[in-house]
């Protein structure tokens, strides 16, 4: 455990004092740091060797919502917003995200513009989503929204953008296959079946879960989480974002 020192050393005189002073500090720290670091973050989707959260387990869903919602108003307001989210996510949850996230659009394969939700990592009252945009310099980047101020777990409210200026990948429609029949039409479904066995490792199968989950099978290779990169990230406050590439 970490120790704090004081800024003199205690003499004869101090006495008691200066033991009970210096016994007290040591408490306060012991009380931070147990309540501070000493859970592992929870990922969605998860990540090897990390706790997952399930795609309709509060407060995942207002976090993620939360977060699509400010980096689309500070970077592209006037922009429509379509949303591609991960593939890890049951129709229950689905149903969820699009009622919170009206009047924007889901992605159908082929749409443009699109912003993807990679990844949110939920540690106490503190939350991380990691999301893909279209720049104004005609590729695809990621910025990180950062949340804090949640109150017993709930209502995550943003406080800055953190732009990754590395290019990503083009988006690949994620989106259960059954979401993407109800709103694309069947052929646009069945192309996208077509696309996600043609990208399976030999052996395996397309997952034909009931309720439409595509599962991490189904998806095509995505590029490295931005938390990886080696390009020192910029922080911006919220209300104050820098304007993306131009």
């Amino acid at each position: 455990m970490a120790t704090i020192s004081t800024d003199r050393i205690s003499t004869a005189h101090d006495g008691p004092r200066a033991f009970t002073r210096t016994l007290s500090i040591g408490m306060a720290a012991a009380s931070v740091l147990l309540l501070s670091g000493c859970s592992a973050p929870r990922t969605w989707p998860s990540v090897s060797g990390s706790p997952g959260i399930s795609a309709d387990t509060p407060p995942l869903p207002q976090v993620v919502v939360s977060a699509l919602k400010f980096a689309h108003q500070e970077i592209a307001k006037d922009a429509p917003l379509i949303y591609n989210l991960p593939a890890e996510i049951n129709l229950g949850a689905w149903k969820t995200f699009e009622r919170d996230l009206a009047p924007a659009k889901a992605m159908c394969p082929g749409d443009t513009h699109v912003w993807t939700v990679r990844q949110a990592r939920i540690d106490g009252s503190k939350a991380q989503v990691d999301i893909e945009y279209p720049s104004r310099d005609g590729f695809y980047q990621t910025v990180t929204v950062h949340m804090q101020g949640a109150t017993g777990g709930f209502d995550y409210k943003p406080a800055f953008l953190q732009y990754w200026k590395v290019p990503v990948k083009d988006p690949v429609c994620q989106q259960p296959l059954a979401v993407v029949e109800r709103l694309c039409g069947a052929a646009a479904a069945e192309a996208l079946r077509a696309q996600r066995v043609a990208a399976l490792p030999p052996g395996a199968v397309l997952s034909t879960a009931p309720d439409g989950i595509s599962g991490p099978g189904g998806m095509n290779p995505q590029p490295v989480a931005p938390a990886n990169s080696a390009v020192p990230p910029k922080a911006v406050p919220a209300g104050a974002a820098e304007e993306p590439s131009k």
